[in-house]
C-alpha cells in the first residue's frame, strides 16, 4: 500500500538556498527562478531527506490519513 505525503513548506523560514529541490531523490520538490520551492505531494515518498537537511527548518513532511472503503 503506498503512503501519501503532504510538503509543507514555511516560506517565512525559507531562504530560498534550493538545498531541499537538489537533495530530493524523486524531484518532488522543484524551484522556481527565485528559488521558491514548488512542490508535488504526489511525487513524495515521504524520505524527509529535505527535511533534515534544511538549513533553516522550514520544511515539514506530514503523513496524510488514509481513508480506505472497504466496499
Amino acid at each position: 500500500m503506498k503512503r501519501d505525503f503532504y510538503i509543507k513548506v514555511n516560506l517565512e523560514f525559507c531562504k530560498r538556498c534550493g538545498i531541499c529541490s537538489w537533495i530530493c531523490p524523486v524531484n518532488a520538490i522543484t524551484t522556481d527562478e527565485f528559488g521558491v520551492p514548488i512542490t508535488e505531494d504526489s511525487k513524495c515518498i515521504g524520505c524527509r531527506q529535505c527535511e533534515n537537511h534544511c538549513p533553516d527548518f522550514a520544511i515539514d513532511i506530514i503523513e496524510k490519513e488514509r481513508t480506505e472503503s472497504l466496499g
